[in-house]
C-alpha cells in the first residue's frame, strides 16, 4: 500500500465523516447521505484491497490508519442521533437502572412509569414493548446516565471498548502472520462509524467484547475469555450462537467462566423474573425489516410464524456447517453471524457491525460488499418521517442481497481459477535434476 493511496483514502473518511456531522437531520437527507456513504464505501474497499495485496506496507501506515478512525470517530460523537432514536432508549433504560429501577418490569408507557416521563420518553420508540436489551447493556447505560445521560456520551464511552477491539485484532493478526495494517479493514468501515458514532448503536460494544474474547480464546486465557464472551452476549444476545463451536472445541474452562459471569451479571436483575424475556418474545414474534429470506419464506408458506421457524432451521443448519467445517473460533463467529444475518426476519444496518469487526482477519468479498449495500435500506426513511408508512420497496433487498450473493460468487470463482492455474503450473514444472 503506498503512502499516496493510504493518505488519499483516509482523507475521504474524514471528508465522509466531517460532511455527515453538518448534514443535520440525516432522516431529512437520507440521499445525500447514501451518495456519500456509497462513495466513501467504493474508497474504503479499494483501500482495503490495498492493504490485503500490498507487500509491505509502508512505516508509519498503522498510526495513520488508526489516527484517521480516531478522528472520523470523533467528528460525530457530538452530533445528534437522527437516523435511530435507539440511543433514546438506551439512556432511558439507563436513567431507570441509575434509580435502582428494573427497566424490565414494566414498558415505558406503563402507568407505573407515568412519573419519569420526560425528554427522553417523547423520543423513544415502541414505548409500548419493555427493554429488549440484555442485562451487561443495561449496566452500561446505567453508567452513562448516572455520569452523563446524552447521546454524545454515550458515544464517546465506546470509543475507548473499540480501541482495546483494535489492540485484540492486532494480536489476533500479528498470530496468524497478517500484516496489522488489515485492521483498516475494522476502523475505516462506514457503516461501523455510522451505526455506532453517528447513531450511537450498541452493536459496537458487543463487537468489541467478542473480538477481545477470541483473542484471549487464541492465547489460551479460557477462563478471562469466557468473562469477555459472557459480558458481549449480555450486551447483544447474538454471540451465544458461538456456543455449539466452543462446545465442540471442549472449551469447558471458558463456558464455565461465561455461565459465571452470565449468573453475576444478571442477578441484578432476575426480581422482573419472566419478564426479564417479555420484550425479546415481542422482537422474536413481531419484528421484520430487511431479512432476504423472511418475506419469501412467508410467502411461500402463508404464514409469518412457520416463516419464521423455517428459517430458524435454517440457521441451525447452516451453523452446524459452520462449527464442523470453521479451522478457527474467528472463522465460526464469522460464519454463524453471516448466517444469523440472512436467517433473521429482521436486518437493520447496524446488525453488520460485528461481522465488519471481523474482517481484518476473514476479509470476504461479499461481506465487505454486504456492509456498504446494507445502507441501501435507509431509502424509505425520509418517506416515513414524513407520512408514517414504513415500507421497504421490493428491489431493495434483491440489490443488497444480490449484489452480496453475486460479488461473494465472484471471488469464490476467481480464486478456484486461481488454484487450478497454480496446480497447472505447478504439474508442468520441469523436475528438478
Amino acid at each position: 500500500m503506498s503512502r499516496p493511496t493510504t493518505l488519499v483514502h483516509g482523507l475521504a473518511l474524514l471528508a465522509f465523516a466531517a460532511a455527515v456531522s453538518r448534514l443535520g437531520d440525516l432522516g431529512r437527507h437520507t440521499h445525500a447521505l447514501l451518495a456519500l456513504w456509497g462513495i466513501t464505501h467504493i474508497a474504503y474497499v479499494l483501500a482495503a484491497r490495498r492493504v490485503l495485496i500490498a507487500p509491505g506496507p509502508p512505516r508509519g501506515s498503522l498510526v495513520w490508519i488508526l489516527g484517521v478512525a480516531v478522528a472520523a470517530r470523533l467528528l460525530l460523537v457530538p452530533t445528534p442521533p437522527t437516523l435511530s432514536e435507539d440511543a433514546y432508549r438506551y439512556l432511558w433504560d439507563g436513567s431507570l437502572v441509575a434509580d435502582g429501577i428494573n427497566p424490565y418490569r414494566h414498558a415505558p408507557s406503563a402507568p407505573e412509569l407515568r412519573e419519569r416521563r420526560s425528554d427522553l420518553f417523547v423520543r423513544i420508540n415502541h414505548a409500548d414493548v419493555p427493554t429488549i436489551y440484555p442485562p451487561a447493556a443495561q449496566l452500561f447505560f446505567g453508567a452513562i446516565a448516572a455520569i452523563r445521560p446524552t447521546p454524545a456520551a454515550l458515544k464517546a464511552a465506546y470509543l475507548p471498548f473499540e480501541i482495546a477491539a483494535w489492540a485484540a485484532m492486532l494480536v489476533l493478526l500479528r498470530r496468524r502472520g497478517l500484516a496489522r495494517e488489515r485492521i483498516l479493514l475494522f476502523a475505516w468501515n462506514p457503516l461501523l462509524i455510522v451505526e455506532s458514532y453517528g447513531s450511537g448503536h450498541v452493536d459496537l460494544l458487543a463487537a468489541a467484547w467478542l473480538v477481545v474474547a477470541l483473542a484471549l480464546l487464541d492465547t489460551r486465557r479460557q477462563a478471562l475469555a469466557g468473562i469477555a464472551w459472557a459480558i458481549a452476549c449480555l450486551v447483544k444476545y447474538t454471540p451465544l450462537l458461538l456456543g455449539p463451536t466452543l462446545v465442540r472445541r471442549r472449551a469447558w474452562t471458558l463456558l464455565a467462566a461465561a455461565a459465571g459471569s452470565i449468573a453475576l451479571l444478571s442477578l441484578p436483575f432476575a426480581g422482573a423474573g419472566s419478564s426479564l424475556w417479555g420484550g425479546l418474545a415481542a422482537y422474536a414474534t413481531r419484528w421484520e425489516f430487511n431479512g432476504p429470506l423472511y418475506p419469501l419464506a412467508r410467502a411461500a408458506l402463508g404464514s409469518g410464524t412457520a416463516a419464521r421457524l423455517l428459517l430458524a432451521g435454517f440457521l441451525v443448519a447452516a451453523g452446524t456447517v459452520v462449527t464442523l467445517r470453521a479451522r478457527t473460533a474467528t472463522g465460526a463467529a464469522i460464519g454463524w453471524l453471516a448466517a444469523y444475518a440472512i436467517a433473521s426476519p429482521t436486518v437493520f444496518p447496524w446488525y453488520l457491525v460485528p461481522l465488519a469487526a471481523l474482517l481484518p482477519l476473514h476479509a470476504d468479498a461479499g461481506l465487505l460488499a454486504a456492509t456498504g449495500l446494507v445502507a441501501l435500506s435507509y431509502i424509505p426513511l425520509p418517506h416515513y418521517r414524513a407520512t408514517g408508512d414504513w415500507t421497504l420497496p421490493a428491489w431493495i433487498p434483491w440489490v443488497e442481497y444480490g449484489g452480496w450473493a453475486a460479488v461473494a460468487a465472484i471471488a469464490w470463482i476467481a480464486r478456484r481459477s486461481a488454484a487450478q492455474e497454480r496446480r497447472a503450473a505447478w504439474a508442468t514444472e520441469s523436475p528438478p535434476t
